[in-house]
């Protein structure tokens, strides 16, 4: 594990960790990367909305401040690679 200091900031998703809570998968972006109406657009000021912050995985896409935000990370591992595909 890796102090969260030293973590991608260009919305890679990566394996963190807390330890009120364990592992989860987060992404340091802004609201605004994520597919949401214009209604939710509308709710929010342009720092909210394009402010960058810890944000877990879509499609709950909840900001992670304060408390919540990650103290570690690790990258996540490529996917098994089906060897019986064509």
């Amino acid at each position: 594990w890796k102090p969260i200091e030293s973590a991608p900031k260009d919305g890679t998703e990566v394996l963190c960790w807390r330890e009120d809570c364990g592992q989860f998968i987060a992404k340091h972006t802004s609201a605004s990367s994520f597919p949401i109406t214009q209604a939710d657009i509308d709710a929010l000021d342009e720092e909210t909305l394009f402010s960058q912050d810890w944000f877990t995985q879509w499609p709950q896409a909840i900001r992670l401040d304060g408390s919540e935000t990650p103290t570690h990370w690790m990258p996540l591992q490529a996917p098994p690679i089906d060897e019986g595909a064509t």
